[in-house]
């Protein structure tokens, strides 16, 4: 034993071995019992040493725990917004609490079990003496945190650490922390802010899975059906309101287990959901809580992993952080617990290979086994359609994928509803990923998450003014207005419209169709986009994206596209407007961005370039009489120097009551770095036309320098795929069956 240990802690003295050998186990007969059981201590100090991964997580916690814990125990009174050091210290006070819980129930250390008993004790003492947070910036404000969610996520991990270190605890002191600290912690989370308790929402969820840890920690069942199903508001009426963790696991994710307010923040909220599952599952199995609404919980996960490129970060639509990865401890978590439960999943395997690290639990120790016993398989992300809503009918988010290497072409679309208070005005916006690369981009949200100098770490001004309106997207915006006029009550109301999805490996083709009928007034949009791969015609993958909007009045149309790279170059002529720039407009989000040049096409297609690490990409656009193209840059009227300086075009046509309009995108060619030599810079798409283009179907033509081309065709009425239709453009006849087609001319 004494070996298997010194492998596992390489830092460890010979003290603490000696230690942990002779120490008589003090763990009362059901704890641990939150995320760690007694059967798993067991199962852990048995198999210490065998599994590297394992071995190589613990090892991190110990040093990690030790370094913290070396600084002494600091229970500072609260008075910094997120950032800011009292905000820093509380969050570490609680990972270490949480880290040296663990340690000491597979060491028996006793150093690590006072040090959380102390840090416990500290809180209890402090903790009755606090009001609300100095900082009133939220609609919830915390007593430990500026804002309740971070002091629900305090006794989630709080609450385990206590589970982990209760059974050497005197009486006396359990007392005293139980009622002075997690219980009234608790029912201030709960009795007293019964509007975060029961929002359902993930400030919700965090909540009701606070609560409900404590509950398990303190044998407390009061809380623990608290936090199951929330609290009533009035004794004297029949409260009917859904609340509660099932009713967040009923309202927040639909039947494809997408999270309704996006990637960014599903991947936040899995964390309070999975660990607060794994308790219920731990504690009372008889609820099933991972088979619960046919394993959405799984689904869930899942649906996070196909919602991250083919570099593992999530794709950044609605209020998003970019450069989160799948390697967020949040979803080490996940992919643990989530395989523990569902072990066919060997997908997953394969991303906690890429983490890196397990959690150390037995879920984490069941990874590191598979994984060394050579039972991983690669994830593999896939073309996909999630639907949005409860019932599944609030619209979806489709992926399109040409591969499921790292590579691979993505084309997305969000054609869902808001995603509540976290959502943008982005209805139809598009993105395209490349080569592991952004190359059609989302701005994301306008944020330094704990970066005290901006605002806290609060989401900034920007973030109303720029980020979430409709002009800060890849598609339309009518008469330099923000979707629903920036409304969110009225954008919550309704949703996009799933039209169609195909993806097949067998196809040269993926595509997706969705509507919106709300966003623009009395207009009607519909977006179509179609990925190209596999195609002997082209060096690599080609976008065809057709945007086709209508109204009974005429109107201003804007479609802009944000791209990551450096400009090459664009057949259009243009006026530069560097030397005195002045912005797009005054509001809606069109005072942030800079006018750099404004051009009009030479003929009836006009094409630009960019390179991206070493790629060109050339947009191809069908161009109408008096349209306009302008090229922007972010970051006007930025008085603090928050914006990024990202850089778009923008098509604009003007006096028209409806349009369409059709683009091509294609990836193209290679400049070596090493040997300066550059190839296929000019792409092969020579041309893009419609065909036809009325109520019941659109026909878009894409020409090619070998003289060959592709013809699109697209139902916009008829959605049936036995539906067969057929239509003359240029003296020619075009039949197919289905909602789309491809012709090879």
């Amino acid at each position: 034993m004494q070996k298997k240990i010194i492998q596992i802690l390489g830092l460890a003295t010979l003290g603490v071995l000696l230690t942990f050998c002779s120490q008589k186990e003090k763990s009362d007969k059901n704890q641990p019992k939150l995320s760690l059981t007694a059967q798993g201590v067991e199962q852990i100090k048995k198999d210490m040493g065998k599994y590297p991964l394992f071995e190589k997580s613990f090892a991190t916690l110990v040093k990690e725990t030790n370094l913290d814990m070396n600084l002494g125990i600091n229970v500072p009174i609260p008075k910094d917004p997120a950032g800011g050091y009292t905000h820093n210290r509380h969050k570490q006070n609680y990972i270490t609490m949480y880290g040296a819980g663990i340690i000491y129930q597979l060491t028996g250390e006793q150093k690590y079990a006072d040090y959380v008993t102390q840090m416990l004790l500290e809180y209890a003492k402090m903790y009755p003496t606090l009001g609300y947070h100095p900082v009133d910036k939220s609609y919830a404000r915390g007593r430990l945190f500026w804002q309740q969610l971070n002091d629900a996520v305090w006794l989630v991990y709080t609450s385990q650490a206590y589970d982990f270190i209760k059974g050497q605890l005197s009486e006396e002191d359990k007392k005293i922390i139980e009622k002075d600290l997690l219980l009234a912690h608790a029912n201030f989370l709960s009795i007293e802010s019964t509007h975060v308790f029961n929002l359902i929402h993930n400030h919700g969820v965090w909540a009701a899975s606070a609560v409900g840890m404590a509950g398990y920690a303190m044998n407390n069942d009061e809380l623990v059906q608290r936090a199951l199903y929330g609290v009533k508001v009035d004794d004297s009426v029949e409260d009917k309101n859904p609340k509660g963790f099932f009713a967040q696991l009923d309202l927040l994710f639909s039947p494809d287990g997408y999270y309704t307010e996006g990637p960014y923040y599903q991947r936040y909220a899995l964390l309070p959901y999975i660990m607060f599952a794994q308790a219920i599952d731990n504690n009372n199995p008889e609820y099933e809580i991972f088979e619960y609404r046919d394993q959405i919980l799984r689904k869930a996960v899942e649906a996070t992993l196909q919602l991250t490129h083919s570099d593992g970060k999530l794709i950044p639509f609605n209020d998003a952080l970019k450069n989160m990865t799948y390697k967020a401890p949040e979803l080490i978590n996940a992919v643990d617990i989530i395989y523990n439960k569902f072990p066919e999943e060997k997908g997953l395997l394969g991303v906690a290979i890429e983490q890196d690290r397990v959690i150390v639990n037995q879920a984490g120790l069941k990874v590191a086994k598979a994984i060394a016993e050579g039972e991983a398989q690669p994830f593999k992300r896939i073309s996909i359609e999630l639907r949005d809503g409860v019932e599944g009918n609030n619209g979806a988010v489709g992926i399109l994928r040409s591969d499921d290497s790292k590579e691979a072409t993505s084309a997305i679309m969000k054609y869902a509803s808001q995603g509540m208070g976290h959502g943008h005005f982005d209805r139809l916006a598009i993105m395209l990923h490349d080569n592991g690369n952004e190359i059609l981009s989302d701005y994301g949200a306008a944020r330094y998450v704990n970066v005290e100098y901006k605002h806290g770490g609060r989401y900034l001004p920007e973030n109303k003014t720029w980020a979430k309106q409709t002009v800060a997207h890849n598609t339309v915006v009518m008469d330099e207005t923000t979707q629903f006029e920036a409304n969110v009550k009225a954008a919550d109301l309704v949703s996009a419209e799933r039209w169609f999805f195909s993806a097949n490996d067998d196809d040269q083709i993926s595509i997706m169709s969705g509507k919106e009928n709300n966003a623009y007034g009395t207009a009607n949009a519909q977006r179509t986009v179609a990925l190209i791969h596999g195609n002997e015609l082209f060096d690599h993958s080609i976008v065809i994206d057709v945007f086709k909007i209508k109204d009974d009045k005429k109107h201003t149309y804007d479609l802009p596209y944000y791209y990551k790279g450096q400009l090459i170059h664009t057949n259009v002529d243009y006026v530069n407007y560097t030397t005195q720039r002045e912005t797009m407009g005054d509001s809606y989000g069109y005072q942030h961005l800079w006018k750099e040049a404004k051009g009009e096409p030479s003929g009836e297609t006009m094409q630009t370039v960019w390179k991206n690490d070493g790629r060109f990409y050339t947009i191809t656009t069908e161009a109408k009489p008096n349209d306009e193209i302008f090229f922007t840059s972010i970051g006007a009227n930025d008085p603090e120097f928050s914006l990024r300086n990202e850089k778009g075009f923008m098509f604009r046509r003007t006096n028209t009551a409806e349009t369409t309009f059709v683009n091509v995108i294609e990836a193209h060619g290679n400049k070596n770095f090493d040997t300066e030599l550059v190839e296929n810079q000019v792409g092969m798409v020579s041309g893009v036309k419609t065909l036809i283009d009325n109520d019941n179907y659109t026909l878009i033509q894409i020409d090619t320098r070998k003289d060959k081309s592709l013809t699109l065709a697209i139902a916009n009425i008829i959605n049936d795929k036995s539906a067969n239709h057929t239509v003359t453009a240029n003296n020619k006849e075009y039949s197919w069956q289905g909602t789309y087609f491809l012709f090879e001319d």
